[in-house]
């Protein structure tokens, strides 16, 4: 089977046929129909992210199972799934608390590229192994992981729109709903368009924001974020001061919640200066690993400013990808609408380059 590998950090992503190993007692075997790509599929291509390599990518997922292991309970072949970047292990402190994306076992695994058994399920044509990543690797036509990672969904839901769920909905929606816990009538302001802020508009549409104010560089993002219910625009490429101009479109107070999504260092300062007094920041662009941002430490006893970090949206994928699916069929948010360029397998480098250029909602591979 073929799947879109990353040897090298900085190197062009290579599609070459992979041997997939045995199903094991805990395994799946998923054929996958449809897979999206996202900013940190490219952070573990340029090493910002600093996974193992060599990687099969992509870690936002649909398709069909095909082969269970002997213990397998939670699904059975036929079963249409999103594949959730996410495992958790259920028994765990944080688990328990109701926090599974901080379940510390399956950040081990994810993060690790591998299954949680701690062996790998792939070999390229030199039998040289090969990581997934998130213990998944989407960017496949087929795959092998533990069955944690498939929430069950609807099979009159199109794979196209269902894969979305597995990363972009799931983490912009959740950090809405879980993480900022929006209040109604509340200014929000996201800063990045892209496919995770995008899921942040609609979402703070949702939860009936009193006004939502969509920052990006380019308008072709401002125009979707229009769409799915920006009800001001700001285009930082044609403005001096982002917190200035923040500042006066809300009376001179600051937004109540400021959600970066871009994973660019200065614009972690930079949201905090749009808040109110007593605003939230929520960071949810991955930043590269070795970066810093910094804040102003007087503020710290002069307002009562509130800076939250935010893994996967906070989420509980086993709930919140069915509630994605389940609010998509109500015509309660838009998925379709985000996806805005397909590609084969073959073309996953003019993905990259695509999705480089600022201007797309969320490209998606296409598999027959």
């Amino acid at each position: 089977m073929k799947a879109a590998v990353v040897y090298t950090y900085g190197s062009k992503i290579e599609v070459v046929d992979l041997e997939l190993g045995g199903v094991g007692p805990n395994d799946i075997r998923v054929k996958i129909k449809a897979s999206g790509l996202c900013h940190s599929d490219v952070s573990v291509q340029t090493g910002s992210l600093p996974f193992p390599l060599p990687m099969v990518l992509g870690h936002e997922g649909a398709g069909i199972v095909t082969e269970v292991g002997s213990n397998v309970s939670l699904t059975k072949v036929g079963d249409h799934v999103v594949l959730s970047a996410l495992i958790h292990c259920g028994n765990c402190d944080n688990c328990i608390k109701g926090r599974p994306n901080l379940c510390l076992w399956g950040l081990n695994t994810i993060f690790g590229g591998k299954n949680p058994d701690g062996s790998l399920r792939l070999k390229d044509a030199q039998g040289k192994e090969v990581y997934q990543f998130a213990s998944i690797g989407t960017l496949a036509e087929e795959l092998i992981c533990h069955e944690k990672h498939a929430v069950p969904i609807p099979k009159d839901v199109s794979f196209e729109a269902a894969c979305l769920t597995g990363c972009g909905v799931l983490t912009g929606m959740s950090a809405v709903f879980n993480r900022a816990k929006v209040e109604a009538g509340r200014s929000v302001v996201v800063i990045g368009c892209g496919g995770v802020g995008l899921n942040v508009i609609q979402s703070a549409a949702a939860a009936n924001a009193g006004s939502i104010i969509a920052v990006d560089l380019h308008q072709e993002k401002l125009d979707l974020a229009v769409q799915f219910g920006a009800t001001a625009v700001v285009n930082s490429s044609k403005i001096k001061d982002l917190p200035a101009t923040i500042m006066e479109m809300t009376g001179g107070l600051g937004a109540d919640y400021v959600f970066e999504v871009v994973g660019v260092p200065e614009l972690v300062r930079q949201g905090w200066d749009s808040l109110k007094i007593d605003g939230t920041l929520v960071v949810i662009g991955v930043h590269p690993s070795n970066s810093e941002s910094s804040l102003p430490a007087g503020q710290f006893s002069t307002s009562e400013k509130t800076l939250m970090s935010c893994l996967y949206g906070t989420s509980r994928p086993t709930k919140d990808i069915p509630l994605a699916i389940h609010m998509y069929q109500q015509g309660k948010i838009k998925l379709d609408e985000l996806i805005t360029h397909r590609f084969a397998l073959e073309d996953i480098n003019d993905a990259v380059a695509k999705m480089n250029s600022g201007k797309d909602g969320r490209g998606i591979v296409v598999f027959k």
